[in-house]
């Protein structure tokens, strides 16, 4: 009889390398795969095959890239993981604090294994001495399979010329992807004002570049309303392109973001990126944060703290001065450090336990 792996995520696109994985071996031979796609825009039928999962059926294997009670329902292997790398701190004190959530998170502790990208992550995500007192995971950094693509060479340089000509970026223009994460807390007014919009926008419109703006589902930095009423040539709303975040980065010349774990994703590809943190202190404050954007061996990132500077460090990303052998070695370095595999083989790897655990 066949065995049964469920496979949860809100977004199934993270997970795609790894059922890719399923179908080029041939595995559906011995093992079934049971789908979850569990966001909040899918359909009635989904969330009852998530009930019928959670509360009735059990799985041989389950393996998650998001907090779900699905995983204390399995007869063999659990497997949990995050859908990013720790940077900001997760969870923070204030989520563990609701009831809800803490469930959820119990639920991670609950699995046999949590996996990571680095030995370095093992030691930092989902750590939280309320938490770890009855924890079951044993860490493994294994890798995640959403971030095989990004070492598969050939996959990328597809996905750049293709993407490039369907959003109709010429192989010249010079694309920033600048994808900040969400605030968890009231903020002020966005960063950048009108005046500040269209001082970029001429930046870029000079040295023929564009910057795609892609913000968290759940927020970001720039009012949106704002940068779709000012209609900017060179500052583009992802909300307007057919870009996935893959995508989006594939295309990308150089990355802007802050306490996002797409840094971390981004790194295979060796290309500059800019930590524009201009609210470092409050962040790390109210939120936390697991990370030391100076340390060279850390931090694969240009450093901006302050609103004022960021015009002056766009000039010199766009002038070519972070291209040279200490960033690009920089960057090397913080791949070692974040990638304890930096093969593109996450997906290989989480098979093979899976299907050992399987035979036990």
């Amino acid at each position: 009889m066949k065995k049964s792996v469920l496979v949860h995520s809100m977004n199934m696109k993270n997970m795609l390398p790894f059922i890719e994985y399923y179908e080029r071996n041939a595995l559906n031979n011995s093992v079934r795969l049971v789908l979850i796609e569990s966001n909040n825009k899918k359909k009635i039928v989904t969330k009852l095959k998530k009930l019928y999962y959670t509360h009735f059926k059990t799985c041989d294997g389950i393996i998650s890239d998001y907090p779900t009670r699905l995983l204390e329902r399995k007869n063999k292997i659990s497997i949990a993981m995050g859908h990013g790398t720790a940077i900001k701190k997760f969870p923070s004190d204030e989520e563990v604090k609701n009831e809800y959530a803490l469930k959820l998170f119990q639920a991670v502790k609950s699995a046999d294994y949590f996996l990571t990208t680095s030995e370095r992550q093992n030691e930092l995500e989902f750590r939280n001495p309320l938490l770890d007192k009855d924890s079951k995971n044993q860490y493994l950094p294994l890798g995640l399979p959403k971030n095989d693509y990004y070492f598969d060479v050939a996959k990328v340089e597809q996905t750049y010329k293709l993407q490039r000509k369907q959003n109709k970026f010429s192989q010249d223009d010079f694309v920033i992807l600048y994808a900040p994460t969400f605030r968890d807390y009231e903020t002020s007014e966005s960063v950048f004002d009108e005046s500040d919009l269209k001082l970029i926008n001429d930046l870029l419109k000079e040295q023929n570049a564009f910057m795609i703006y892609r913000p968290h589902p759940l927020g970001g930095t720039i009012d949106e309303e704002l940068l779709v009423k000012l209609n900017l040539e060179r500052i583009i709303p992802s909300k307007s392109l057919a870009l996935d975040a893959y995508q989006s980065l594939c295309i990308s010349d150089a990355l802007i973001s802050d306490y996002s774990s797409i840094c971390i994703e981004y790194l295979p590809l060796n290309k500059p990126i800019i930590s524009f943190i201009f609210d470092e202190k409050e962040y790390c404050q109210k939120r936390g944060l697991e990370f030391d954007f100076e340390d060279e061996n850390i931090g694969p990132g240009i450093v901006v703290k302050e609103k004022d500077n960021f015009t002056s460090v766009l000039t010199s990303l766009l002038r070519g001065d972070f291209d040279n052998t200490y960033w690009t070695e920089r960057r090397n370095r913080c791949l070692e450090t974040h990638y304890t595999y930096p093969d593109g083989n996450s997906s290989e790897r989480i098979w093979k336990l899976i299907l050992k655990s399987l035979e036990e």
